[in-house]
């Protein structure tokens, strides 16, 4: 038998940096909110934290993913209409967890891409 997937050094470690990663944006974000209560407006923060919230959004997905195993990837056409009623393939949770995977690849894209985000960082603090 396998060991389980947290025992997966990689994972584990993917795993760890994701909820520094989280932890580390929360205290961001309080920071803008204080500057932003405080009169101050929003400067480079609100870029950083574009680029890093789609960033962990990813890794989100993408260790949702890994977690679920070949489950994630079965494709059922029909279970995407309504009246769809046959059992899932392996946990209820997986169905959709390729699906939601390569839908947030779109983030670091829309909304400014991160490269755009990027350039604007650049100017705001290095003044370029």
């Amino acid at each position: 038998m396998a060991a389980p997937l947290i025992e997966d050094p990689s994972f584990a470690t993917r795993l760890a940096k994701v909820e520094i990663d989280l932890e580390n944006m929360k205290t961001t974000n309080l920071r803008v909110i204080a500057a932003v209560a405080g009169g101050g407006v929003p400067g480079a923060e609100s870029s950083m934290l574009k680029i890093r919230g789609t960033e962990i959004r990813q890794e989100l997905t993408s260790l949702t993913r890994r977690a679920m195993g070949p489950y994630a990837l079965p494709f059922i056409e029909e279970a995407m209409y309504e009246g769809y009623a046959d059992e899932p393939v392996g946990p209820a949770e997986a169905a959709q967890a390729a699906a939601i995977y390569f839908n947030n690849r779109k983030l670091s894209i829309f909304g400014g891409s991160n490269e755009i985000q990027k350039n604007i960082i650049s100017k705001m603090i290095l003044g370029l």
